[in-house]
């Protein structure tokens, strides 16, 4: 089959949804190699060309391009299936034969409107809600954003199915040495509001003097990262906290590699890709008790409320200890098969099969 992918955050994106286009295509051209994948793009800036892989530069590129501007694209390089890879699919596809899937990620948008301006919240409600309307099928990231799904679009159960992100095929080989010399707790995220870096701090010095860890904060820069800064000097901790800003993803996988115990504290998420890649990583857990978190990680992970940095304080101190480590040892395994790259190609060329 020729199955067709937009690619803009696959070229522009270095986090987030660009790595889930770049795993999702690297693990179908090696697993399911009897197909042939075409990226569409209106620009080939950080162009990636793995081999097998067709890029088709799309002759509109305008805002909405997605949108707009790939229907006529697909049906001229004879697309079967079509994935948007990011909330939408283009107007029109009905009645052209070509199959159309796309990759719901998350509707935080919906839960957490204060979160987002309110024009962007009109634009990815627009998008989204044409894909989850038209789409022949809704892949969501986890149950718990398939549930979102039904209750914000009012989609069936027959029109979706859960399909996880892969992790990256880097994160199952040996990364450089940690930039980090002394033990360490890592929590991987951007600085916005809904990740809650402001409790992981005060919860990390509750323990300071019952742990001789450091606190590594790794991701992009966000709003919330100078008052992050102010409180560790509060806190008079600015030796023991370590920020890595805007890392790339080497640098990523070595700090998860290297830590002790990975934190993740956020309110809400869609998935959880930090989680997938400390578990590839033979790292423990400690994590917020939401709904996702649970449905991924299971027993690979010890939970604690994200309202309660006590709670939160005492769960770091468990998952590092000894007791704790044969249980997450064998919910990392279950994880790990769930989030395979051959696990995930296998699903999504059954789904694309299907559309034929």
């Amino acid at each position: 089959m020729k199955i067709g992918f937009d690619a803009k955050r696959y070229f522009n994106n270095a986090t987030g949804l660009g790595n889930y286009s770049r795993s999702v295509v690297d693990a179908l051209l090696k697993y399911a190699p009897e197909h042939q994948y075409v990226l569409f793009s209106p620009g080939r800036e950080g162009e990636i060309r793995p081999s097998g892989l067709q890029i088709a530069e799309s002759r509109n590129k305008g805002s909405f391009w997605r949108m707009l501007g790939l229907k006529n694209d697909l049906i001229r390089n004879g697309i079967q299936v079509y994935h948007g890879l990011s909330n939408e699919i283009p107007v029109g596809l009905a009645g052209t034969g070509i199959g159309t899937v796309v990759t719901i990620h998350d509707l935080i948008f919906k839960r957490f409107p204060d979160y987002y301006r309110a024009a962007d919240r009109w634009i990815y409600n627009v998008k989204t809600s044409y894909a989850a309307r038209y789409a022949d099928v809704i892949v969501a990231a986890s149950q718990t954003t398939a549930d979102d799904i039904r209750r914000f679009y009012k989609v069936s159960d027959a029109r979706m199915k859960v399909i996880y992100q892969p992790v990256d095929a880097i994160w199952y080989e040996n990364p450089a040495p940690a930039p980090v010399s002394v033990p360490y707790i890592l929590y991987v995220s951007s600085f916005t509001r809904r990740k809650n870096h402001g409790s992981l701090i005060e919860a990390f010095a509750k323990i300071q003097k019952q742990t001789d860890m450091q606190l590594v904060l790794a991701g992009a820069a966000g709003e919330t990262l100078e008052k992050c800064r102010s409180f560790v000097q509060q806190e008079k901790l600015d030796d023991r906290v370590h920020f890595f800003i805007d890392c790339d993803f080497n640098t990523l996988h070595s700090l998860t590699k290297g830590a002790s115990l990975v934190v993740n504290c956020s309110f809400f998420e869609g998935f959880g890709i930090p989680l997938a890649e400390a578990a590839v990583c033979g790292r423990p857990m400690a994590v917020s008790s939401i709904p996702v978190f649970k449905e991924i990680a299971g027993n690979a992970a010890r939970y604690f409320s994200p309202n309660d940095s006590d709670e939160m304080a005492a769960v770091m101190l468990e998952g590092l200890a000894n007791e704790y480590q044969t249980q997450m040892e064998e919910g990392r395994t279950l994880l790990i098969e769930k989030i395979h790259p051959e696990t995930i190609a296998g699903q999504l060329s059954s789904l694309y099969r299907s559309l034929s």
